[in-house]
């Protein structure tokens, strides 16, 4: 397996944000309930931003810079990215057509978040000590999205 470097991590969490930005616009397109359609368009507007911040700090960055990554972690990081919403943009909006109603939207963005906040708790690691505050700020950040998606899904029941 190829060297894995600080510029893939961050161009990984760049396809990340991108990809959850498509599949909210996509769900919230389709959504009814109000509250629904505003969480999802606010989360799209989030992640929009989250994409800036990773493409600023990657703009420090040259390839080549190795990381020590574990041949465990590669794997981690490469069976992550299969999952659909990472996969691209084509399969963020296949996701969101496969949501039969609000509820496995919702329940598909909370997987999403979930698999989001363990990337990035590693990204965290891979990164520049002058990068760590704002990849711990956009942790917290989906950890946020996480409850109140959580609480939206309870609410919509």
């Amino acid at each position: 397996m190829a060297d894995f470097d600080a510029a893939d991590a961050l161009d990984m969490a760049m396809e990340v944000e991108k990809n959850g930005e498509v599949f909210y616009n996509a769900v919230a397109q389709k959504a009814v309930n109000p509250q629904v359609k505003a969480v999802f368009q606010a989360l799209a507007v989030q992640e929009q931003n989250h994409y800036a911040v990773f493409w600023e700090m990657a703009g420090g960055l040259a390839h080549g810079q190795p990381l020590a990554a574990f041949d465990e972690y590669k794997a981690y990081l490469h069976a992550t990215m299969r999952s659909e919403l990472f996969s691209g943009p084509d399969k963020a909006l296949a996701a969101a057509d496969q949501a039969q109603n609000e509820q496995a939207a919702l329940q598909m963005a909370i997987d999403f978040e979930k698999d989001t906040l363990l990337f990035f708790d590693d990204l965290g690691e891979m990164v520049g000590k002058a990068d760590q505050p704002t990849v711990a700020r956009i942790i917290q950040e989906e950890k946020a999205h996480i409850r109140r998606l959580a609480e939206l899904y309870r609410s919509v029941q």
